[in-house]
């Protein structure tokens, strides 16, 4: 197994991620991590770091990265919006597809919470490029989602500045419009790839609701999706035996995906 950094670039601005890939020489299928808003290609609990370990056992390379403005990569969060995202993660998946281990006809997709949005509008746009769609406590819709980003505070210093503080994070006029404005079930109906979602019954930042949501909006003949809740789990799967089925249920579906 190697893990190596990598940067590539979008718009002119590094972007640093790492490139798992399995031992051999051969061409492998290959998965490309989204992760969510304010986190890192990390992630809590360092399950980004876990799912591409597992996978780079089971034959499968994978890229984690950091959005401009998050983590290692350049920018300011306080320039990340919704669009801002979908163009790195386009500019990860030409960085993957482009790499001499990589089959280009064998990638997914893994995004958690705005990533799994994130992860929507890419599907959308390379409608047959991806083989396999993960969703993990996916945002469907902004509204009711960061609602302390609305408060008469934030709107006033998003009026007078046209910045507002999110635990420590400056967020954009730009980023709130975007991200109330989204719309992840239609450009995820666009693709036709098969749709794993994972949500926790606890959630409290992004409620299992949305899953229900991205089920009805996405289940068709010709489209498998499989709707998995696990009892008792927060947003980010915060217990070692939420995060092993979470980690075991997204390993499955890819292996058996791509």
């Amino acid at each position: 197994m190697f893990e190596t950094p990598v940067t590539f670039a979008c718009r002119g601005q590094q972007i640093v991620g790492m490139l798992h890939l399995p031992p051999g020489r051969g061409r492998v299928p290959a998965v490309l991590l989204l992760h969510g808003f304010t986190g890192t290609k990390v992630e809590a609990h360092r399950m980004f770091v876990k799912l591409s370990r597992t996978l780079a056992h089971k034959g499968i390379a994978s890229l984690r990265f950091d959005f401009r403005g998050s983590g290692d990569s350049a920018g300011n969060f306080e320039d990340l919006t919704i669009r801002s995202e979908v163009a790195d993660s386009l500019e990860a998946i030409k960085f993957l597809a482009r790499h001499k281990r990589i089959n280009s006809r064998r990638l997914g997709l893994v995004g958690l919470s705005l990533g799994g949005a994130v992860a929507s509008y890419v599907a959308g746009r390379e409608r047959t490029r991806f083989a396999a769609l993960v969703l993990w406590a996916p945002v469907a819709e902004g509204p009711g989602i960061l609602d302390n980003l609305s408060t008469p505070e934030a709107v006033v210093s998003l009026a007078q500045t046209g910045l507002t503080d999110h635990e420590g994070n400056l967020v954009s006029m730009a980023f709130v419009r975007q991200f109330a404005e989204m719309k992840p079930l239609r450009e995820a109906a666009k693709s036709k790839c098969p749709v794993l979602l994972i949500h926790g019954s606890q959630d409290q930042t992004v409620p299992a609701t949305h899953s229900d949501m991205y089920e009805r909006a996405l289940s068709s003949p010709k489209r498998a999706v499989k709707k998995i809740i696990i009892p008792g789990a927060d947003h980010t799967f915060n217990r070692t035996i939420w995060e092993r089925r979470l980690l075991e249920e997204t390993v499955a579906w890819l292996t058996a995906t791509l």
